[in-house]
């Protein structure tokens, strides 16, 4: 920052609350728009098509791997959707936080 900005006094203004809300509204619509993405896309396609025109869906081993494969999807997907959440959760905290500080503390 160069001197001319540090020493400048903060003054509450129209201008300012335009651009707090307007912050506000993209951090809540991409925050709304990646986890609606998350969810809706399937990250793990995979297709049973070729084991069941070879006809070795039947094997005691395969479904034991496919039965796998579909416990570590599952808990996959439920992973990504609680980072989300507690991404979610962690930036409203941090603006929250910043909003209170630069409330109590319009000098600094």
């Amino acid at each position: 920052m160069s001197k001319k900005l540090k020493n400048k006094e903060f003054h509450f203004s129209l201008g300012v609350l335009f651009r707090w809300a307007f912050f506000a509204l993209v951090i809540y619509f991409s925050i709304n728009f990646l986890s609606n993405n998350s969810s809706s896309t399937n990250l793990f396609n995979y297709s049973t098509n070729n084991r069941k025109i070879l006809g070795i869906n039947t094997e005691p081993v395969i479904i034991k791997a496919t039965q796998t494969y579909e416990d570590y999807k599952n808990q996959a997907l439920i992973f990504l959707n609680n980072q989300f959440i507690d991404i979610k959760k962690q930036v409203i905290t941090k603006v929250y936080e910043e909003i209170i500080k630069s409330i109590d503390n319009p000098q600094k």
